[in-house]
């Protein structure tokens, strides 16, 4: 498998037992919705890189809580090989990039999102969280 060459993550927060998830606009194609991601900077590990991307695009400070998974695609003639957390929110901080962001429940957040690979890795994202829900209730 070929480094990666792009992070980024899906983010969580937790309001009233209820879990919010953000989406960002694309910014080639603001009718896209996507999670943040982008490049990683030579010497920058990809748990660096989403955590900065995510910050950079949404102005959100977030820590790791897992790997999910890969995204793998073809963009104007570039592989792109991304590697995606899933993070727990912090706090807000002052975001880079002028992109509109939402904190959506799963339902809503998974009908905005526009590529199916997004989809999938942000279902993996509520089963775990809805797993530790449930383990956290039983005990």
């Amino acid at each position: 498998m070929p480094p990666y060459t792009h992070a980024g993550g899906i983010v969580y927060r937790t309001q009233a037992d209820q879990i919010y998830y953000l989406v960002v606009q694309a910014k080639p194609n603001p009718e896209h919705w996507v999670i943040p991601k982008g490049h990683i900077e030579p010497g920058e590990t990809p748990e660096a890189a989403a955590r900065r991307e995510i910050r950079e695009e949404a102005g959100v400070v977030a820590e790791i809580v897992a790997p999910l998974g890969d995204l793998n695609f073809t963009h104007q003639g570039e592989t792109i090989l991304t590697r995606v957390f899933l993070l727990k929110f912090l706090q807000d901080a002052e975001p880079l990039e002028q992109r509109a962001c939402r904190w959506e429940p799963f339902a809503a957040a998974e009908a905005l999102l526009t590529f199916a690979d997004t989809r999938a890795l942000l279902e993996e994202a509520h089963r775990l969280l809805q797993r530790q829900q449930t383990a956290a209730q039983v005990q």
